[in-house]
């Protein structure tokens, strides 16, 4: 059960949800899946189809990724008011991470199809959102090349650095 009072109060405090009209966050309530999860229970796994962004209202999630030789490298943990997922919001690519509670745990979800039902009855608020996620996705792009930028400034192999530019044949 969702309460609506309470989300309408939390939901403007996250980066995803921020400067959208009481009527489009009223909307967005309604769209919204509620998951009720355990420790070790299992949110979504790397290379599966994501079709939904996850918030966290309560607990702790871990973000981690199974490298070549299947080991779980741990990437980071996650709780209230932050979120996961987005990336299957503009893409259909399978998911990049597999996530799991660490503590029980409520999380909201908003799916594809939502986004797309916002579209449909409020192109203001669906836009705003779309802005809010592209600013969500630069900030954690940032913070992700800082981490490359110190990892690259200890290794003492230059060729690391630098990657090949794209080949465009003509057509």
């Amino acid at each position: 059960m969702k309460d609506e009072a309470d989300l309408l109060q939390w939901l403007p405090s996250i980066a995803f949800f921020g400067g959208l009209e009481v009527p489009t966050l009223q909307r967005i309530i309604a769209m919204l899946g509620v998951h009720h999860v355990v420790p070790e229970q299992e949110v979504c796994r790397q290379g599966e189809a994501g079709r939904a962004l996850y918030l966290v209202r309560s607990g702790e999630v871990l973000v981690w990724r199974e490298d070549e030789h299947g080991r779980r490298v741990k990437l980071v943990r996650l709780g209230p008011g932050e979120f996961f997922g987005e990336m299957a919001l503009i893409d259909i690519q399978k998911r990049s991470a597999s996530v799991t509670a660490t503590r029980p745990a409520l999380l909201y979800s908003l799916g594809t199809r939502d986004l797309l039902t916002l579209y449909n009855d409020d192109v203001p608020g669906y836009v705003m959102v779309i802005q809010n996620l592209a600013r969500e996705l630069s900030r954690r792009l940032r913070v992700t090349n800082a981490r490359l930028h110190q990892l690259a400034a200890d290794d003492e192999d230059e060729a690391t650095l630098i990657r090949p530019a794209v080949s465009r044949r003509p057509r």
